[in-house]
């Protein structure tokens, strides 16, 4: 076995990617953090690689084991829960953070890498803004979906954009412009979907979320982007074109299931709910369930 403080800076390290980070969310300086670490994986056994940006360790019964009694212990209240969340609506509908949490990176771009993390047991709860891009066998009996919005997912356009006036447009007139790709790693329907409509021909690149590689694009008065209403929220310099959406996407929160009757995830639900229902006039397309 291996102290609370030991496991979690294995977790935070894997959660937040660098030690300075890490150490930052525990309250501790970053030698602290090394040192933890270090004894963690020495008493499991096991090396930490790096792979696409991302901290990884081989999968290890004994440290699920101890994974789910820290857990437990933070569903006792002795620690914060552990929430990450998308990158556009997690501020959105995140900030400040309820009682009882400590945030994550917000910056991951997909499903798969916070799936790993919740299936992991790294992190407690995960607010997905693509759940209709999950694979289908991601929930299964550990977890929990709760679904709490549902909203199409729209070509968006620079404001001085030559088709950002027009009405009644059809997607030839979007082909002829550049349109920024949807990440392959982690949005596999959603990037099908928008191939489907003969758009997603300037790849994005993107490993994680930063707004200069994804709205910053749109600069060029050139590129069209896919948004959602609650991104546009956070870039009024885009505008919706006047074109069918491709597709559509929904959000929702997803927990392990020993915490589905939890108080602390009960108010979370709560001010979620609340807080989309104060940015539901600003995003009329949002439909909340």
């Amino acid at each position: 076995m291996v102290g609370v403080e030991e496991l979690a800076s294995l977790d935070f390290v894997l959660w937040h990617r660098t030690g300075q980070l890490a150490a930052r969310a525990m309250g501790c300086n970053q030698s602290t953090v090394s040192r933890r670490l270090a004894r963690c994986l020495a008493v499991f056994g096991l090396p930490m690689t790096r792979r696409y940006g991302e901290w990884e360790v081989p999968a290890s019964p004994l440290l699920r084991l101890e994974r789910e009694l820290h857990q437990l212990c933070r569903m006792l209240g002795h620690h914060p829960l552990r929430l990450e969340a998308c990158p556009l609506a997690g501020p959105q509908l995140l900030h400040p953070l309820p009682e009882g949490w400590v945030g994550g990176c917000f910056d991951h771009i997909g499903v798969d890498r916070p799936l790993q993390l919740l299936q992991d047991r790294v992190i407690d709860a995960w607010l997905c803004d693509a759940t209709e891009d999950l694979p289908p066998d991601a929930i299964g009996d550990e977890l929990v979906l709760l679904p709490l919005w549902r909203s199409p997912v729209q070509l968006h356009a620079a404001r001085g954009h030559p088709l950002a006036e027009e009405r009644a447009l059809t997607y030839d007139d979007l082909r002829r412009f550049p349109c920024l790709d949807i990440p392959d790693k982690g949005f596999q329907r959603s990037r099908a979907l928008l191939h489907a409509r003969g758009l997603g021909d300037c790849p994005s690149n993107l490993q994680r979320y930063d707004r200069a590689s994804w709205e910053g694009r749109s600069t060029d008065q050139s590129t069209l982007l896919c948004f959602t209403p609650l991104n546009r929220l956070a870039s009024p310099c885009l505008v919706p074109l006047d074109v069918e959406s491709p597709f559509g996407n929904g959000g929702g929160l997803i927990f392990h299931r020993e915490l589905a009757d939890h108080p602390t995830i009960t108010a979370l639900l709560g001010t979620l709910r609340l807080r989309l229902a104060r940015l539901a006039p600003a995003a009329l397309e949002l439909e909340r369930l």
